[in-house]
């Protein structure tokens, strides 16, 4: 088994959006884990005083309200649903980040499965539950990474298939 070697400018890119999707899946890990020894209560107080200057300042500070929103949210009981949907998000990009950091065939097939799938819910909220342009950007972000997996994935496939036997990726593909 070899790890992944970008070779081109777009492989470098491709290499960057998949390092990031993993940075952001342990972000989001830990801040499940933080959730569950949190008391939502607490965190609502803390974040409304770290908030409270910016909000003299600036009264209409979008991001202070929306995280003294989302803070309340979880205050009011949704904690649980967020630490379930950070973990199973989290599981399934470090799942699939690791799969093609290390060159396994199957990887390619379950990240464009399962970002498809988070793309559609994504793209669900922001026509019918609350348009955002974080979403937006997330979504845009997530269509270019989706088209570089597609992309990526063509290319092992095709590499595969003309390898020898021995070579790294033919034997991903045998274990398929």
């Amino acid at each position: 088994m070899s790890w992944y070697h970008p070779t081109s400018l777009l492989d470098k890119v491709f290499e960057g959006g998949i390092i990031i999707k993993g940075v952001t899946g342990l972000v989001e890990f830990v801040g499940g884990l933080l959730l569950l020894f949190v008391n939502p209560a607490q965190m609502h107080q803390f974040v409304a005083l770290v908030t409270q200057r910016e909000l003299l300042e600036d009264p209409n500070d979008r991001v202070a309200h929306l995280l003294l929103t989302a803070t309340s949210h979880f205050a009011e009981g949704g904690a649980v649903f967020v630490v379930a949907y950070l973990w199973i998000h989290a599981v399934i990009k470090l799942i699939a980040v690791i799969g093609i950091l290390k060159n396994q065939l199957w990887a390619y097939p379950f990240s464009l499965l399962t970002l498809g799938l988070l793309m559609v819910y994504q793209a669900y909220s922001i026509a019918f539950v609350k348009f955002s342009i974080g979403m937006v950007s997330l979504t845009a972000f997530d269509v270019f990474i989706l088209w570089l997996i597609w992309r990526e994935f063509g290319k092992v496939r095709g590499e595969s298939h003309a390898s020898a036997p021995g070579d790294s990726r033919a034997d991903n593909c045998a274990r398929v």
